[in-house]
C-alpha cells in the first residue's frame, strides 16, 4: 500500500495531471458558485475529453471537478440565500443571517475551513475502510434504507426550532410533492394535471429557489437596504477559521455523517448537509440560536458535504456502485480509460485508488485556499444596495428554474413555490423540512413498497431496523427533553415577531389551505386503480390532517389568550404596515413581470431590459444599470448558448405573430 501511495502521488503531481486537476478545481468552483447550475454539467462537458486521457490524468481532471463541488457554492448560499447546489442548501439557514448581521467573512472563514477538513477526513476514511465497509454496505437492503430515510425525516422537528408540529406538516407536504409524476411501481401518472410536463416530477431546484431565495429577495426589496445591516463587513475571516477549530468535535461528527451518507447509494448525497445540520441542532448547546446566524449552523453542513465525496467514492471504486449522479458519470470515464472497479482497485490497480485519495486531499486544500482568497471580494456583495442584488438574483433564479427542463412550465412551477415560500416566511413556518422531504420522499415510498412486497411486516423485527428505530426515538426525544428542562417546550412554536390577531388568522387560513391540499390529493388518489400508487398519499394525509387539527387547537387557544390580554402592544403601526404591503406587492410585480416577459419575448430580450428597468426604477445610476444588464446578458450567452447549447423555445409573442 505504501508503494502504491507513493506511485499515486508521483503520477498525480506530474505537470499534465496537476494542470488538469487545477483546471478542474477552477472550473468546478466557478460552476458551483453559479446558482442552480452546479458541476454536474461541467463533468458532462469534460467527460468526452477525459476518456481520451491516460488513467492518472483522467482521475486528476474528473475527480478534481467532483471533489470540490461543494466548496464555492457557499458564496451564493451565504450572500443571497440562493443554493449554489444541493450540498449548500442547509448553509443558507444560518449563513444568510450571518451575512445580514455583517458577518459574511466569518461565515466564509468557517465554511472554507470546515469544507477541506471534511474532504480530507473523507479521503482518510476511504483509505482505511474500503475492505471493512464493502460487506456492511452490501448488507443494507430496502428495510434498512427505509429506516435511514425515516431517520432523516425525523430530524424535521429539530429543523423546525420550537414548532415541531408545523415542521412535521411541512415535511408531509414535501413527501406529497415528491409523489407528483409517473409512479415507478405502477406507471400511473399521478397529479399530472392532464399533461405530460409533470410526468418527471417536480425538480428540487425549483423548490429550493422558490422556497428559499425568492422570499429573501422580497424581504430585501421591502427593507430597501443592503443585505448586511452592518455598516461594514468587519474582520471575521480569521474568527471563522478559529470557530472551526473550537468546534472540532462537531466537525468530526458531521464529517462522519457526510461519509456515511455518501457511502449509502440509496440515500442520496444531496441530504448530507441537512443530516449534519439536524444532528448539530439536536446535540449542541443553545440550539435556540440555530437559524439566527449561529456559526455552528455553517460549520456542520460544510464539514459534511465535502466528506460525502470521499464516502461516495467508496462504493464507486469498491464494487462499481456510484455514490451519486456525478460519480456515475465519473465511473463511466474511469472505466473508459481502463480503471476497473472492484477487486482490481484493491490489488493490481491500488495505485489508481491511492491517486484518487491524493486528488481528494490536494484538491480540497487548493479549492479552500482559492475560496478564502476570494472571500473579501465576494463579501463586499453584502454591502451593495438592494437594487443591484435583487434583479440579478431574480434573473439567476428564473434562468436556473428554466434550466430544469428548458420549458416555460418550469417558470410557472417556480412562481408557485415562490408564493408558497413567501407565505411560509411571512407566517414563520419552517421551510427546510419541505426541501428535505421533497428529496427523500421518493426514496421513502420506493423502499417502503419494496420492503412490504418482499417481507410483509416481518422486516420491522430485523436487528438493524430495530437499532435504527431506537436511534430515531433517541434523536426525537433528546431535543424535546432539553427544551422541557429549559421550560421552552411548546408544540405550537413561539413566533419571533409579536403575536397578533392578524398573524394567527393568517396562520389558521394557511393551515386550512394545506389541509385542503392533502384532502384534495386523497380524493384524486381514490380514483386510481392501484393501491400501491395511492398508499403513501393516504398515509401522509392522515398524519398531516391530525397534526393540522392539533396546531389549530393551539392557535385558537392563543387567540383566546390574546383577547384577554389585548394584543395591541406588538402591532405594527398602520402606516408602516401599509408601506410594507405596498413594497411587497411591488416586489411580486417585478417577479411576475420578469416571468411573463421571458415567456412572451424570450430571455435575451427580457433579462437585460428587466435589470436595466429595475435599477433605474430605484434610482440606480445609468452606469450601474447598463453594466449590470450587460453582465446578465453575458451570463445567458456563456452558460446557455455556448456551454449548454440550449435550443430556446419560441416566445409566445413570436408564436402569436407568425
Amino acid at each position: 500500500m505504501f508503494d502504491a501511495a507513493i506511485t499515486g502521488l508521483v503520477q498525480i503531481m506530474q505537470p499534465w495531471p496537476l494542470f488538469l486537476m487545477i483546471m478542474g478545481i477552477i472550473g468546478s468552483s466557478i460552476f458551483a458558485a453559479l446558482p442552480g447550475i452546479g458541476v454536474l454539467m461541467l463533468i458532462t462537458i469534460a467527460l468526452p475529453f477525459a476518456i481520451t486521457l491516460d488513467p492518472y490524468a483522467a482521475i486528476a481532471l474528473l475527480l478534481g471537478i467532483g471533489a470540490v463541488s461543494n466548496t464555492a457554492n457557499t458564496f451564493p448560499s451565504v450572500l443571497i440565500a440562493v443554493p449554489g447546489s444541493g450540498g449548500a442548501q442547509a448553509t443558507i439557514v444560518d449563513g444568510y443571517p450571518m451575512a445580514r448581521r455583517g458577518e459574511a467573512k466569518r461565515a466564509f472563514g468557517a465554511a472554507f475551513t470546515a469544507s477541506p477538513l471534511g474532504g480530507i477526513f473523507g479521503a482518510m476514511v476511504l483509505l482505511a475502510t474500503i475492505p471493512v465497509l464493502r460487506p456492511l454496505v452490501l448488507s443494507f437492503g430496502s428495510p434498512e434504507l427505509l429506516m435511514l430515510v425515516i431517520w432523516g425525516l425525523s430530524a424535521v422537528g429539530t429543523l423546525s426550532g420550537s414548532a415541531p408540529l408545523k415542521g412535521l406538516v411541512v415535511a408531509a407536504l414535501g413527501v406529497l410533492i415528491s409523489t407528483v409524476g409517473v409512479d415507478n411501481k405502477t406507471s400511473l401518472e399521478r397529479f399530472d394535471m392532464g399533461g405530460m410536463y409533470l410526468w418527471d416530477g417536480i425538480s428540487v431546484v425549483m423548490v429550493g429557489l422558490g422556497v428559499f431565495a425568492v422570499p429573501e429577495m422580497i424581504a430585501l426589496a421591502v427593507r430597501r437596504t443592503a443585505i448586511s445591516d452592518a455598516a461594514d463587513m468587519g474582520h471575521g475571516l480569521l474568527q471563522g477559521v478559529k470557530d472551526v477549530f473550537e468546534n472540532w468535535w462537531l466537525v468530526l461528527r458531521c464529517s462522519v455523517i457526510g461519509v456515511w451518507v455518501g457511502v449509502l447509494p440509496g440515500l442520496g448525497g444531496s441530504v448530507a448537509d441537512w443530516f449534519a445540520y439536524g444532528h448539530a441542532v439536536q446535540t449542541e448547546k443553545n440550539p435556540e440560536n440555530f437559524g439566527k446566524g449561529d456559526v455552528r449552523g455553517v460549520i456542520a453542513p460544510e464539514a459534511s458535504n465535502n466528506a460525502k465525496e470521499g464516502g461516495a467514492l467508496i462504493p464507486t471504486i469498491a464494487f462499481g456502485i456510484p455514490g451519486s449522479t456525478s460519480y456515475a458519470l465519473m465511473l463511466t470515464g474511469f472505466i473508459a480509460v481502463g480503471i476497473t472497479p472492484g477487486r482490481e482497485m484493491l490489488g493490481p490497480q491500488m495505485s489508481y485508488t491511492m491517486a484518487m485519495i491524493w486528488v481528494l486531499v490536494i484538491s480540497n486544500i487548493i479549492a479552500a485556499a482559492m475560496a478564502i482568497f476570494a472571500s473579501n471580494a465576494f463579501a463586499r456583495i453584502s454591502l451593495l444596495p438592494f437594487y443591484l442584488i435583487v434583479p440579478v438574483t431574480l434573473v439567476l433564479c428564473v434562468s436556473s428554474s428554466f434550466a430544469a427542463n428548458y420549458v416555460w412550465w418550469d417558470i410557472l412551477v417556480f412562481l408557485v413555490f415562490s408564493v408558497l415560500g413567501y407565505f411560509m416566511k411571512l407566517l414563520e413556518w419552517p421551510r427546510p423540512p419541505l426541501l428535505v422531504a421533497v428529496v427523500l420522499g421518493s426514496k421513502l415510498e420506493t423502499n417502503l413498497w419494496i420492503s412490504q412486497a418482499r417481507y410483509g411486516w416481518t422486516w420491522l423485527f430485523d436487528p438493524i431496523v430495530l437499532i435504527i428505530i431506537a436511534l430515531i426515538v433517541f434523536t426525537l426525544l433528546v431535543p424535546l427533553i432539553k427544551r422541557i428542562r429549559r421550560g421552552q417546550a411548546r408544540l405550537g412554536g413561539e413566533p419571533t415577531t409579536p403575536a397578533t390577531w392578524a398573524r394567527h388568522l393568517g396562520d389558521n387560513v394557511f393551515l386550512v389551505f394545506i389541509a385542503g391540499v392533502f384532502i384534495a390529493a386523497s380524493l384524486i388518489a381514490m380514483s386510481w386503480d392501484s393501491l400501491r400508487a395511492s398508499l403513501v398519499i393516504y398515509s401522509v394525509t392522515g398524519v398531516s390532517v391530525f397534526l393540522i387539527a392539533m396546531q389549530l387547537v393551539l392557535n385558537v387557544r392563543d387567540m383566546g389568550r390574546l383577547r384577554r390580554l389585548g394584543a395591541a402592544a406588538g402591532a405594527i403601526e398602520a402606516e408602516e404596515r401599509k408601506a410594507e404591503f405596498g413594497r411587497t406587492v411591488a416586489a411580486f410585480f417585478w417577479i411576475f413581470a420578469l416571468a411573463f416577459a421571458v415567456g412572451a419575448f424570450g430571455f435575451h430580450v427580457s433579462v437585460p431590459v428587466f435589470v436595466l428597468a429595475y435599477v433605474r426604477a430605484y434610482r440606480g445610476s445609468w452606469a450601474s444599470a447598463i453594466g449590470l444588464a450587460l453582465v446578465s446578458e453575458a451570463f445567458l450567452i456563456v452558460i446557455f448558448d455556448l456551454l449548454l447549447r440550449v435550443a430556446w423555445p419560441t416566445p409566445w409573442l413570436v408564436e402569436a405573430l407568425t
